[in-house]
C-alpha cells in the first residue's frame, strides 16, 4: 500500500510538472506573438528611415574673429581667445512620405581642442521636419574663453600658414515613428571648417559646404 501510495505521489507530481510546462510553453509562446510583429515594425523603421544614412551638413559660415588676446597682467591671467563664428546648419529629410521628430538639437565649436562654448541662442526645439523637407538652423558663436601657450601657439601656425581650422559638433535627439513603434535614436556629429585668416574688417567666408560625420 506504501509503494501504491508513493507511486500515486510521483504520477500527481509529473502531471503537475507537466501541466506547468505546459503553460509557461503557453506563456512563452504568447509572448512570441506579442513581440514578432513588434520586432518586425523596428526592422521596418531601420529599413525606411535608414538612421545610418543621415547626415546634416555646412552648407556656409562666416568666422569674424578668431584671435588670442594678451592679458593685462600675463603673470596672473591667462591669455583669451577672442571668436565670433556663425554658421547655416541644413537638415534634410529625404524621405517621400515620413517626418522627423527632432526631440533635441545643440551644437557647439571647438578650435584646437578647445570649446568655444555652445550657440548663444538655444536652437529650435522640438519640430518637426515634413518629407522631402530641408531646415535650416543658425547657431552663433561668440565669445572669448582662456587658453594655454600650446593653444595659442597652434592658432599663431594656422594664421601663418592660410588657413584656420574650425570643428563644429552637433548633437540630434530623433524620434522615428511608424504605425504604433516610436524608435529614439541620438547622434552625434563632427562638422569640420576652414577659413583663410579673418582680418579686423573682412570677416572670413567658408562657401565650400561640407557634410557632417558621426562622431
Amino acid at each position: 500500500m506504501a509503494c501504491r501510495g508513493c507511486l500515486r505521489t510521483a504520477v500527481e507530481v509529473a502531471e503537475g510538472l507537466a501541466a506547468c510546462l505546459v503553460g509557461l510553453f503557453k506563456c512563452a509562446w504568447r509572448c512570441v506573438e506579442f513581440w514578432t510583429p513588434l520586432t518586425a515594425i523596428v526592422v521596418l523603421l531601420w529599413l525606411v528611415y535608414r538612421p545610418d544614412h543621415f547626415h546634416p551638413r555646412v552648407d556656409s559660415a562666416v568666422l569674424a574673429a578668431l584671435r588670442v588676446e594678451a592679458p593685462a597682467n600675463a603673470t596672473v591671467q591667462p591669455a583669451q581667445l577672442r571668436y565670433d563664428l556663425a554658421a547655416d546648419l541644413c537638415f534634410r529629410n529625404s524621405h517621400r512620405r515620413h517626418t522627423i521628430r527632432y526631440l533635441d538639437v545643440g551644437a557647439a565649436a571647438f578650435y584646437n581642442g578647445t570649446k568655444l562654448g555652445p550657440a548663444d541662442d538655444a536652437l529650435p526645439a522640438p519640430f518637426r521636419q515634413g518629407p522631402k523637407n530641408t531646415t535650416v538652423l543658425h547657431p552663433a558663436f561668440r565669445g572669448a574663453v582662456p587658453v594655454d601657450a600650446d593653444v595659442a601657439a597652434e592658432l599663431g601656425r594656422e594664421l601663418a600658414a592660410g588657413t584656420v581650422h574650425v570643428r563644429v559638433t552637433v548633437e540630434l535627439t530623433l524620434m522615428y515613428k511608424e504605425w504604433l513603434a516610436e524608435e529614439v535614436v541620438f547622434y552625434k556629429y563632427d562638422c569640420w571648417l576652414w577659413f583663410p585668416p579673418p582680418a579686423n574688417d573682412t570677416p572670413a567666408v567658408f562657401n565650400a559646404g561640407t557634410q557632417c560625420c558621426a562622431a
